[in-house]
């Protein structure tokens, strides 16, 4: 299933990612074998773009052979909506900033813009629109073409509508969506599934930006490794428009953040002897794209 977008890789090929933080993206790299991620997926907060410029030179610099995955929300500290802040220019001084940044990296980028939209309350869907079109134009202008722009929601059972954030065919190149829990990925999760037929709709190649065995973690060897790894890897298996994977190693009772705080579980890889060598079996797949020069890369799409 091909759609001839931004850095799709052709035919039935998945790219394999992880994150979200040096130490943890380390760890995992260190702990699944000769098949490096090659994707590193981290963050950005919009008020704090000067900042997020940094940690990401110090990111490429410690892995410069990855293409960066970068969630870069579209709310204040406050976690008020700055979409008409955005799309009134407030912050074009910072965008222009990180745009630059892309374009010196050199390597692709997937930007997954105001990720998990479909919060309730979270965005306004009409501004939304249009803070990622003045986003994508301003890119436009300034002539920076290594950044694939991936729309990504996280649908489950009482999220808003997706549609109406759509911002239309010529200012999206891939479809992401964020699975955690067992439910999400048994392929019969209506939320998910009718998704994913959405994806099709719109004839765009779907990356899995986020995901983590959510309140499953890894300690518990091979009843982890049934429970969501081993159906996370059949959902992904049997939906060929899914072209991209990024697995969250992290340890959700230490870091409670995130993720329910604290409910979550120990999700890392290296962690369970079971649960990494079955992962390292299952990521030989020829299937998957692993770390290797960006030019090799760039041939696959």
């Amino acid at each position: 299933m091909d759609f001839g977008q931004k850095y799709e890789p052709k035919g039935n090929r998945v790219i394999h990612g992880a994150g979200q933080s040096l130490e943890t993206f380390s760890n995992y790299w260190n702990s699944i074998g000769k098949n490096k991620p090659l994707i590193y997926m981290t963050y950005v907060k919009m008020p704090k773009i000067p900042k997020g410029i940094k940690k990401i030179r110090t990111e490429i610099k410690s892995f410069p052979n990855v293409i960066l995955q970068i969630g870069l929300n579209m709310l204040g500290l406050d976690k008020k909506d700055l979409t008409k802040d955005m799309s009134d220019g407030k912050y074009d001084s910072d965008i222009e900033k990180l745009l630059k940044e892309f374009k010196k990296i050199n390597n692709p980028v997937f930007l997954r813009l105001g990720y998990e939209f479909d919060k309730k309350g979270k965005y306004d869907a009409k501004n939304f629109v249009k803070a990622w079109k003045h986003f994508v134009d301003k890119m436009r202008d300034m002539k920076i073409n290594n950044v694939a722009m991936v729309w990504c929601a996280c649908p489950f059972n009482g999220t808003e509508s997706v549609e109406q954030f759509y911002p239309g065919e010529n200012y999206v190149d891939w479809i992401g969506i964020d699975v955690f829990y067992a439910r999400h990925i048994t392929g019969k999760y209506k939320p998910v599934e009718d998704f994913l037929e959405l994806a099709k709709k719109y004839k765009k190649p779907v990356m899995v930006g986020e995901s983590t065995a959510a309140e499953v973690g890894v300690l518990n060897g091979e009843k982890s490794w049934n429970e969501w790894f081993k159906p996370y890897f059949s959902w992904i298996q049997s939906h060929p428009i899914i072209k991209a994977f990024c697995y969250i190693n992290w340890d959700w009772e230490k870091d409670k953040t995130w993720g329910s705080p604290g409910t979550w579980g120990n999700c890392r890889i290296e962690e369970n002897k079971i649960v990494r060598e079955k992962f390292i079996d299952e990521i030989k797949n020829p299937k998957y794209i692993h770390n290797m020069p960006i030019k090799d890369f760039l041939k696959l799409t």
